[in-house]
């Protein structure tokens, strides 16, 4: 006989069923990535586990952005987040003072780069 009250164990056919639904998600995420050449280590992004409660939080049907929102809209959105936590750190900057730190480097072309990173005690900074 099925067990029905809250919290009852679920049945093993349940859980077989379940395994193979996660098991068919996880293949189709790892076919896009694979498809559209995105590095393996962006799951290990703070954002990733995020953005995939925020699709399954969805109805069914939902679309994605396309290109053009993402690339303008989207994008644009993004960089004014990291202006206004950028500008949290200018205050700490006001009060605790900073330093300036210079990292240069020269790639396998032979082009020279320069990462300019402000540190304070709550942070660094790349800039």
């Amino acid at each position: 006989m099925p067990r029905t009250t809250p919290g009852a164990q679920k049945s093993l056919q349940n859980y077989w069923q379940m395994k193979e639904a996660i098991e068919r998600c996880d293949l189709a995420l790892a076919k896009w990535m694979i498809d559209a050449c995105v590095l393996f280590n962006v799951v290990n992004s703070v954002y990733y586990q995020h953005a995939i409660d925020a699709v399954t939080a969805m109805d069914l049907g939902y679309k994605g952005p396309n290109l053009h929102v993402i690339r303008g809209y989207y994008l644009a959105k993004a960089v004014d987040e990291v202006k206004i936590y950028v500008e949290t750190y200018r205050e700490i900057w006001k009060k605790t003072g900073c330093i300036l730190m210079v990292d240069g480097w020269i790639d396998q072309k032979r082009r020279t780069l320069i990462n300019f990173l402000v540190y304070c005690p709550k942070a660094t900074i790349f800039f």
